[in-house]
């Protein structure tokens, strides 16, 4: 083999070798995180301003219903693929908590 072409050849071959060891892929995550800790520290009669001050401002509000607060939180580990997903919905009824739901789920 010609000595010219083999070391830019051996370069290019280890290269495309090495890429592969050093691929890193990052967690992603989405919306608020809202534990199991957190929600269990909710009360059935809290204000609203005491929920805010336990796990903070909802991620999603709906303008058609304002006594429901929805707290989504997605996270997808970046080894596995693996997705969890958390929703959380609150209910107030006279500015009062009335209703928690919480479901989580893993894909």
């Amino acid at each position: 083999m010609n000595t010219n072409l083999a070391k830019p050849l051996l370069a290019l071959i280890v290269t495309l070798l090495m890429s592969g060891c050093l691929v890193y892929k990052i967690d992603i995550q989405q919306g608020n995180e809202v534990t199991e800790e957190m929600i269990s520290q909710l009360e059935i009669g809290m204000t609203r301003r005491e929920v805010t001050q336990l796990i903070g401002h909802p991620l999603i509000t709906d303008p058609f219903h304002k006594d429901r607060w929805d707290y989504y939180y997605s996270l997808k580990d970046g080894k596995t693929g693996k997705v969890r997903d958390h929703l959380s919905t609150l209910i107030f009824a006279d500015g009062k908590l009335q209703e928690i739901r919480s479901d989580s789920k893993d894909q």
